[in-house]
């Protein structure tokens, strides 16, 4: 399900498809899920990590599970407050989130959205005209790894561990990534995407 915000008419883009939970904010314990926007907290260096997304040339979509509703945990209307408030935090920070999907099934629903499948990554290549080929799927489980890799872009684990749970890429942080990715173009620094001290 899609709650993306625009379709671009011009060339095909590059894109940063993040997963939510354990990317962006901090996970909950199993089986918790991120109901309330008090409950939303921002990973570190986020924000920054998106700034050099954006300065890049970067697509940001969002694409993530969120079955708490197919359990009756929290309603469509509790997803969206708590997806409002993370994108307020973005545009204070002077940025922007291109596209948002979600899947509210359950992992019984055996739908074509819910991650390990590719149906978000899919449908918001066709919204926002994106070149999967130039794209990645940054996601901290092998669901995401899973799902980048049957959409046909380059996935991207966010973990502390060894293990590559199948990813073509293995980063301790989103900011380690987006890095990475900036020390490949040198010359295309932001501001934002600096790490301080």
């Amino acid at each position: 399900m899609s709650s993306g915000e625009r379709k671009n008419p011009g060339g095909q883009r590059k894109a940063v498809f993040l997963d939510r939970d354990g990317v962006i904010n901090k996970k909950l314990p199993e089986d918790q899920y991120v109901s309330r926007p008090a409950e939303f907290e921002l990973l570190p260096e986020v924000l920054e990590a998106v700034g050099i997304f954006h300065n890049l040339g970067f697509a940001i979509v969002v694409v993530t599970n969120q079955r708490g509703i197919a359990r009756g945990m929290m309603t469509f209307d509790d997803l969206d407050a708590v997806h409002k408030f993370m994108k307020t935090l973005f545009k204070d920070a002077g940025l922007r989130i291109d596209g948002l999907y979600y899947c509210p099934h359950d992992k019984t629903d055996y739908c074509y959205c819910r991650k390990p499948s590719p149906g978000m990554i899919l449908e918001a290549a066709k919204d926002l005209n994106i070149d999967l080929n130039s794209s990645f799927m940054v996601g901290d489980s092998e669901s995401d790894m899973k799902a980048g890799r049957n959409a046909g872009v380059r996935s991207v684990l966010i973990s502390p561990l060894p293990d590559p749970m199948g990813a073509d890429l293995v980063f301790r942080s989103l900011f380690a990534f987006a890095e990475f990715l900036q020390d490949r173009q040198p010359t295309r620094k932001n501001n934002l995407g600096k790490r301080k001290g």
